[in-house]
């Protein structure tokens, strides 16, 4: 009797009832291959099959050949015998007719698959807590193993003796693959592991994170990738939040208000939206709801477009909303970075109605292939020479002579040179607008009676050569745009280190001093106003800097030493800008950008939107176009900030509507700091300066500011903070101090308590110790506030009066002064008119004979308004003191 017969004949009911085994009424029993307390066989009468679902059992998924020979504890060949005699005793074929081979095979495969996969999470489940590695890997992610479902795989499930019958049927399903001399190549070693499942919760496949391998293939699914994570969404399911990856889904189940009030799904990248999620979610016949909580970069925001496009075809009465996720975040780095884990719930709640508006495409996540997103250009069309583009269909060679503009894309002006490669007739040459109707329709005619072709064959060809320029173009256009910097993406590790950092004591302090080790020498209040405003580009109101100074003085080099130690993606540098350059930004190109320009003479043109976009945090133009028809229309182009902007200038009264705007910084231009930058220079050209270990420092610096997350502050104590009275222009001035306050504060973010307004925003408190050192590092900005001298002019008069103390000299002339400073007489004498029309100096004589004397009005007049303005902030600071006990 052949194999197939004896299984044809012999029922899985007939075997049950020769060993005294009777299933209950759903086919299920105690197994009796291990010590069972509740019935995890599961017979399939069908199929004549059985599965044992218990990971404490190893007889897996079988026929009844198999059972057979696990009861007899025989080998096939004598289980074959026994099946035998068992059908030879039955007077008649099981009333169980067998199903068709393929169905019978297909059915014990998945049986078999779901058992094994069972069987391998439960090891690696168990594996988890018992490596070091793969908890701290997951407690960096802020992922609770014990709440969610996780495993690890060690690679070494196979090599133990007890799981050796399971390396055939791992090989089977891609866990395993056997290498060419001996041993096996393991799928997802040194990987967590998330459990696939089908639509009855059972584990039909894995998901493997890397976490060893953050850069290039971190990744892995089993060959043919089937099943959903954290499983298809229950029957009652209303509210249904999509995420773009396994670990964001992980992290919003750990939170309870999310868990009780919402179901959640987690796609497979930003291409992830697999049938089998669209089925899953169409069966859900109580939904009401899809809430989209896609990453906060440009590929997320495409991916819930196109997402949001294919679901509404699919269910157009459910309404779809959007958590507005915060720019380069995703669900597990809020997880991460925020010490109040209630922040993704929150986000939730604040959620708002998804508007759907086309979004160019984008790189998509590395855990789906990408897609080409952009048209390729015609082959027939040759660009090897951008001034002599070639367009031969085999029939008609047509030459672009002078290429095409990339300007005005409301038109395609073209000179061409038409050939019939077989017709011997001369070259037709001809210019006209591809986008004129009338001009293409002249050319299609002179091509036909030329070369005497049809008419709408010569139609099709000009339509092709128009679509092929139009591709060239574009993408010529797309090769000349900057490409933004990618955000980096920091590793647990680094996110851990950076967060620390954040919350060592005496902050500003440390902060300072790495600042220093980076390679700025000196200017230790200079440099930490700078980073402080730099900043404060996360809040809602960012601060202004300019840098004065002589030229040569180091402007320039202090402001780009600072810049350094922020990221290259939230930076924008500027050497020259036309005046209306700042109009053409993308909407969102400068929001939350450090603007660094170079030398404001460069910007001198676009000052006005420059001080607008400073002002009012956004700034906007109304024009004029053509249309296809030639009708003219308005369009409104807009730019949005807000922007923190940084420049550079040795001409400060010129510029003195930005500088009302700035905290001005003045360099230190001693001979004590030219010592300091003569010292390091020698010692950097000696090799004594250890340069890698100043980019660790710049590297951990921008890895701080990566973390810092724009949270608002509320300063308590602002209504008790007044302006001295000498200061000019108290009302910007205020706000430039209140901003600052806010600065020095975000910076401690990770040291104060994130509080909720009654809106159920998040939000951090300004201290008396934010105050107190804001107050110590504005003293000389606000002196300079307070001075109607330009700085260069006052640090002449301070001098002067050094130099007059030493020598016991009660007056001085013009000569003398600028023997001793040995400073050019063309400032000399700008310092000395503006000092004696101001009356801080008096002159008296003949200016003509050379005995023209200067005498200095009241010598203490500085050191009095300073004693003056460091009172006045004493005293707010202990008022302060005061309201706060």
């Amino acid at each position: 009797m052949e194999l197939n017969q004896i299984k044809a004949l012999l029922s899985m009911p007939t075997v049950l009832g020769h060993y005294g085994l009777k299933p209950d009424k759903h086919d299920r029993l105690l197994c009796p291959f291990h010590p069972d307390k509740t019935p995890s066989l599961q017979i399939y009468p069908k199929t004549n099959t059985f599965c044992c679902f218990s990971s404490n059992c190893n007889a897996g998924t079988g026929d009844v050949i198999q059972f057979i020979q696990l009861m007899e504890k025989c080998n096939k060949h004598e289980a074959l015998v026994k099946a035998t005699s068992l059908v030879g005793a039955t007077s008649h074929p099981s009333p169980a007719a067998p199903a068709p081979a393929a169905r019978l095979f297909t059915e014990a495969d998945e049986l078999e698959k779901a058992a094994l996969m069972g069987k391998v999470f439960n090891y690696f489940k168990k594996a988890l807590p018992l490596t070091k590695k793969a908890v701290d890997y997951l407690q960096g992610r802020s992922i609770d193993y014990t709440v969610a479902e996780i495993g690890y795989n060690s690679g070494g499930l196979h090599g133990e003796s007890k799981n050796h019958h399971l390396v055939a049927t791992m090989e089977k399903y891609g866990l395993l693959k056997p290498l060419a001399v001996r041993g096996h190549s393991v799928w997802a070693r040194d990987c967590v592991i998330f459990p696939l499942r089908n639509a009855e919760h059972k584990i039909v496949s894995l998901y493997g994170r890397s976490i060893t391998n953050d850069s290039d293939q971190r990744h892995f699914y089993l060959a043919g990738r089937e099943g959903l994570y954290p499983g298809y969404p229950t029957a009652a399911t209303t509210r249904l939040i999509l995420v773009e990856s396994i670990i964001d889904a992980a992290s919003l189940l750990q939170q309870p208000r999310v868990k009780e009030g919402y179901a959640v799904l987690a796609l497979y990248g930003t291409n992830g939206l697999t049938d089998e999620h669209s089925q899953a979610i169409i069966g859900l016949k109580h939904l009401d709801e899809i809430i989209f909580m896609l990453n906060g970069d440009d590929a997320g925001r495409a991916a819930t477009g196109k997402h949001y496009a294919t679901l509404r075809m699919l269910l157009p009465a459910v309404k779809f909303t959007a958590v507005a996720v915060p720019d380069g975040e995703d669900v597990n780095s809020l997880l991460q970075t925020h010490d109040d884990p209630g922040v993704l719930a929150d986000l939730v709640e604040r959620r708002a109605a998804f508007s759907f508006s086309p979004a160019p495409a984008m790189p998509v996540s590395a855990e789906t292939p990408a897609t080409p997103t952009s048209s390729a250009i015609d082959t027939k069309l040759i660009t090897t020479n951008p001034e002599l583009l070639i367009y031969d269909n085999c029939e008609l060679r047509i030459t672009v002579l002078g290429g095409i503009k990339i300007t005005g894309l409301d038109r395609m002006r073209v000179t061409l040179k038409v050939e019939h490669k077989t017709a011997r007739a001369l070259p037709l040459r001809h210019n006209l607008d591809l986008y004129n109707h009338p001009h293409t329709e002249q050319l299609v005619g002179k091509i036909a009676e030329n070369f005497d072709t049809s008419t709408q064959a010569t139609m099709q060809t000009i339509a092709a050569l128009t679509s092929a320029l139009e591709s060239y173009r574009a993408q010529r256009i797309e090769h000349l745009q900057a490409k933004p910097a990618a955000k980096a993406e920091l590793t647990p590790v680094e996110i851990a280190a950076a967060i620390k950092e954040w919350k060592t004591p005496n902050l500003l302090e440390r902060i300072n001093h790495l600042i220093g080790e980076s390679g700025i020498v000196g200017e230790p209040v200079n440099r930490l106003i700078a980073f402080i405003v730099y900043t404060s580009r996360k809040l809602q109101n960012p601060l202004h800097l300019m840098f004065l100074g002589s030229s040569g003085s180091g402007k320039t080099y202090l402001q780009e030493k600072v810049s350094e130690l922020i990221p290259k993606e939230d930076k924008i540098e500027i050497t020259q800008i036309t005046e209306n350059a700042f109009y053409y930004f993308r909407q969102d190109e400068l929001r939350n950008k450090l603007l660094l320009i170079e030398d404001l003479d460069g910007a001198e043109s676009s000052m006005y939107p420059l001080r607008e976009l400073q002002s009012k945090r956004r700034i906007s133009k109304t024009v004029t176009l053509k249309d296809t028809k030639g009708n003219l229309k308005t369009i409104t182009l807009t730019v949005e900030g807000p922007v923190s902007v940084s420049g550079c200038t040795t001409r400060e009264k010129i510029y003195e509507d930005n500088a009302n705007r700035c905290l001005l910084v003045y360099i230190d231009a001693s001979k004590e700091q030219d010592k300091r930058i003569m010292d390091y220079q020698a010692r950097t050209a000696g090799g004594e300066v250890d340069q890698d270990r100043e980019q660790a420092i710049k590297n951990s610096l921008q890895n701080m500011q990566r973390v810092l997350k724009p949270v608002a502050v509320v300063n308590p104590y602002a209504k008790y903070i007044q302006l001295p009275e000498q200061v000019f222009k108290p009302r910007r001035t205020m706000g430039l101090l209140l901003s600052f306050i806010e600065g020095v504060t975000l910076l401690h973010q990770y040291q104060r308590e994130v509080k909720r307004d009654n809106h159920h925003q998040s939000y951090i408190e300004t201290t008396v110790e934010d105050i107190e050192a804001a107050f110590s590092l504005l003293k000389d900005v606000l002196f300079s506030k307070s001075d109607e001298l330009t700085k260069a002019t006052r640090g002449f008069l301070e001098l002067l009066k050094v130099i007059l103390r030493e020598q016991g000299k009660p007056s001085f002339t013009a000569r003398e002064i600028r023997e001793q400073l040995r400073i050019n007489p063309s400032n000399l004498k700008r310092y000395l008119v503006e000092l004696e029309r101001y009356g801080y100096i008096k002159g008296s004589g003949n200016r003509y004979r050379g005995n023209y004397e200067y005498i200095i009005s009241n010598v203490q007049e500085y050191e009095q308004l300073k004693s003056s303005i460091d009172r006045h902030l004493q005293a707010i600071l202990v008022s302060i003191r005061n309201k706060g006990q």
